[in-house]
């Protein structure tokens, strides 16, 4: 009697450890770029890191497949639409001239010096003109575009005085580009953790270390939970460039094109299924993060996921139905296995039955049974 209680006490305290675990991960899934970077450069900052990565080897990076780092000269565009503030940057690149300029001084004076400029941390625009051997005609169109950025800065850091309803910061992270006729993923930031990729932990090697006398207790109790710091840093990392690698590969149509109808029909769901995640830490990653076309456009990566699109095709499959019904063509309606081939053959998508049986009770359309008893109106969802 007792052993039974004292078992399920341990399966009740399990039970409570693993809720804990989730709720910790959720919340961590949930933090926004600012703080996740916050948080990992606290990690990399720490002298215990720093002695475990160098001088025992014990922690390495792992770099991501088809993650590169973008040349400085090529960055300016992406960095100064993540700026802060609601800055109208299409309209102060209208000059042709201005981009291919801002591309030059980048590459001479590098990114930080060259955000120091752009934010008035850095006055001293005529020596960078010196030291970019800007001719008169380039220094002016410098000049012109750094005051006008400047001013923008003034005018909405100003209006915040005022009680406008204030909207989550969008953060872009990445872009897609083609290149040698291939998409490959460039961060907007040459620190960003995708361009380290995830951590590495030699796990053996701490063993024979620990084998080998050279910690102390307090010590392994130290490096074992900075170990499960990274473990929940990679949780994050990996999920996030699993979510952009899998929407490259998946969207490969609509990044080629950039026609919106060129877009696959994906859910949270199924691509929480691919990747091996929760479909919850899904939403949680993409949340309020973006990145850019390779036209140029910049999208929400929940843009990438859109449930109507496969309802129009279900509803188009089931106005086919009701056709052929009406010409007689048909005896009984469709059901759920027929619609999941259909879908398959006709559209390249693939969705379990009981997915497709989900659509459509979402949809609020019966069951083929039913709907042999009486017909529904069907329209496309516009």
């Amino acid at each position: 009697m007792l052993s039974s209680y004292k078992m399920e006490i341990r399966q009740t305290t399990a039970q409570k450890l693993k809720l804990m675990g989730r709720m910790k991960l959720a919340q961590f899934l949930s933090l926004s770029e600012n703080e996740f970077k916050e948080y990992i450069d606290k990690i990399e900052e720490n002298p215990l890191f720093n002695e475990l990565r160098y001088k025992y080897h014990l922690i390495g990076y792992k770099r991501f497949h088809d993650v590169i780092e973008k040349p400085s000269s090529l960055r300016f565009k992406e960095e100064l639409i993540s700026q802060e503030g609601n800055f109208n940057v299409e309209e102060l690149m209208e000059n042709p001239e201005i981009l291919p300029l801002l591309k030059k001084v980048g590459s001479i004076i590098g990114i930080e010096e060259f955000n120091k400029l752009l934010h008035g941390k850095d006055g001293q625009i005529r020596k960078i003109i010196e030291k970019c051997d800007l001719s008169n005609q380039e220094a002016k169109i410098f000049k012109d575009f750094i005051n006008k950025f400047q001013l923008q800065k003034i005018l909405t850091t100003s209006s915040s005085d005022f009680s406008f309803p204030s909207y989550p910061k969008v953060f872009l992270i990445a872009s897609i580009e083609k290149e040698d006729n291939r998409l490959v993923i460039h961060p907007l930031k040459k620190e960003s953790y995708l361009i380290k990729g995830k951590f590495s932990i030699n796990y053996y090697r701490f063993k024979e270390l620990i084998g080998e006398k050279k910690f102390s207790s307090s010590q392994i109790n130290k490096i074992s939970a900075l170990f499960k710091k990274l473990e929940l840093i990679n949780r994050r990392t990996t999920t996030i460039y699993q979510v952009i690698y899998h929407l490259k590969e998946i969207q490969q149509a609509f990044f080629n094109s950039g026609n919106p109808e060129d877009l696959f029909p994906l859910s949270q769901s199924e691509l929480a299924r691919r990747i091996g995640v929760h479909p919850s830490s899904i939403g949680r990653v993409i949340t309020n993060k973006s990145i850019l076309t390779p036209q140029g456009e910049e999208k929400l990566l929940k843009f990438f996921f859109s449930k109507r699109r496969v309802q129009n095709f279900i509803k188009k499959i089931l106005i086919e139905e009701k056709k052929r019904m009406e010409m007689g063509i048909l005896s009984k309606p469709f059901n759920d296995r027929f619609i999941q081939k259909k879908l398959e053959d006709k559209y390249k998508i693939k969705l379990a039955r009981r997915t497709v049986s989900e659509y459509r009770k979402l949809m609020g359309i019966s069951s083929s049974y039913h709907r042999h008893k009486k017909s529904n109106n069907i329209g496309v969802v516009s």
